[in-house]
């Protein structure tokens, strides 16, 4: 049961930090820093990563 919850804790942490990461890039673009194409891009990068990671693992743990 303890891993159910390690996975739960671990996918609530990962969503926390894609939204954050939303609110950074829409923040960015409003303030012109770089173009909207190139800071979804490495937005979409870096999520590909995140889910990759949380599925791994929640794989590894509950298996």
């Amino acid at each position: 049961m303890n891993e159910v919850w390690y996975v739960v804790g671990l996918v609530a942490v990962s969503v926390a930090v894609l939204a954050l990461g939303v609110w950074f890039v829409r923040r960015e673009i409003r303030d012109e820093v770089s173009p909207a194409p190139l800071l979804w891009a490495g937005y979409a990068v870096v999520a590909a990563f995140v889910v990759f990671g949380v599925l791994r693992t929640s794989w590894v743990v509950l298996s």
